[in-house]
């Protein structure tokens, strides 16, 4: 079967009980439906339902593999990730099946145990992940439709790169086939399915007739970009959902290459960072010793308790975007008023925060 024969709609079938099938379909308005379990809160907020599928999009290399991490640990361990990210999978759906399309061998293996390490565990048996870069798209579609129909206690899928699995992101009837078949896997086997795909260069739009057609059907879409302006943090944030939408989070990535989440404070303090640099002329006094503090422990001494002066004046001038002579004055301001501590190790100057 060559991709295009895979991909034609199947036609009406006349020997289909059009009868039955209007029947089966009917609502009952008398009986109390029960609500879908909740399988993932994004802070205070339902993110994700079993049953239901949603979307990821984000620009290129906006960290939207990143952001995957968070939900995949939380999701693969069934526990909550750095207090935003809550997983409540019922005992006999603790499976969790990632599949990336995109990436290499080295990159996908990469991004499959940065969900491991995000637990602090070595191995999970409930997750599995899967590279398949080197498969046509129709090869894709049916070993992913294998691992769904045949994975016991199946509860959650995501997919890295949805666009992967048909030839055209503007084909209509390739768009309504694996949107249809999306709806179709997670209704059966009541699980969620979370779908990624580029967003538009011009807007916040999934890319071509298959994203226009995720949105539509898609429980939740979430996007994931990177910040204008702070350009080492990321944001997620709900672009649509049928809920109440959760307040956004931003991330960054640490020294270790983990991503770890910002508090409520911190982004703040990042706005008015943002605004003091800002002005031609900042003066290290512009801002806050909470934003300073910030600053120090987000940028500079991440997974690092003492740096040497040139190696901390260098760090500064990145962190603060200035010269050398104004990172300069920043060391000694911040030393001057507490908040760094200089010391001598041999002929060599060290400073640590207090």
């Amino acid at each position: 079967m060559n991709d295009n024969e895979f991909f034609i709609i199947e036609q009406f079938k006349p020997e289909v009980n059009t009868a039955e099938m209007l029947k089966e379909s009917e609502i009952n308005l008398c009986e109390a439906m029960p609500k879908p379990p909740i399988c993932l809160y994004m802070g205070d907020e339902s993110l994700f339902y079993l049953g239901d599928i949603s979307t990821t999009i984000g620009k290129a290399k906006g960290r939207k593999t990143f952001a995957s991490g968070f939900i995949l640990a939380a999701l693969a361990g069934n526990c909550t990730i750095q207090n935003k990210f809550r997983a409540f999978l019922p005992e006999n759906k603790r499976m969790v099946l990632y599949f990336d399309t995109e990436q290499g061998a080295y990159h996908a293996q990469k991004a499959a145990k940065r969900v491991l390490r995000l637990l602090n565990v070595d191995y999970l048996p409930n997750f599995k992940a899967y590279g398949l870069r080197k498969y046509t798209p129709a090869e894709r579609l049916q070993i992913i439709e294998h691992a769904i129909v045949n994975t016991p206690e199946l509860g959650f899928v995501y997919i890295d790169g949805i666009r992967d699995l048909i030839t055209s992101i503007n084909d209509e009837e390739q768009a309504t086939m694996i949107t249809t078949k999306l709806l179709k896997w997670s209704g059966e086997k009541n699980i969620h399915i979370n779908c990624v795909l580029h967003m538009n260069k011009s807007d916040q739009n999934a890319r071509g007739h298959v994203g226009t057609e995720l949105m539509n059907k898609s429980l939740t879409v979430l996007g994931v970009n990177q910040n204008e302006k702070q350009k080492e943090y990321s944001t997620i944030e709900a672009i649509a959902c049928r809920d109440k939408e959760p307040e956004p989070i931003t991330f960054g990535i640490d020294v270790e290459g983990l991503p770890f989440l910002l508090d409520v404070d911190q982004i703040q303090n990042l706005k008015a960072m943002e605004e003091v640099k800002s002005k031609k002329n900042f003066q290290p006094s512009d801002y806050t010793a909470e934003t300073h503090v910030d600053i120090l422990k987000m940028k500079i001494f991440i997974n690092q308790d003492e740096r040497e002066y040139s190696d901390l004046l260098s760090s500064v001038q990145n962190a603060y975007t200035a010269g050398t002579n104004k990172a300069k004055n920043i060391i000694t301001y911040l030393v001057d008023i507490g908040i760094l501590a200089k010391c001598k190790k041999g002929n060599k100057s060290i400073y640590s925060m207090l």
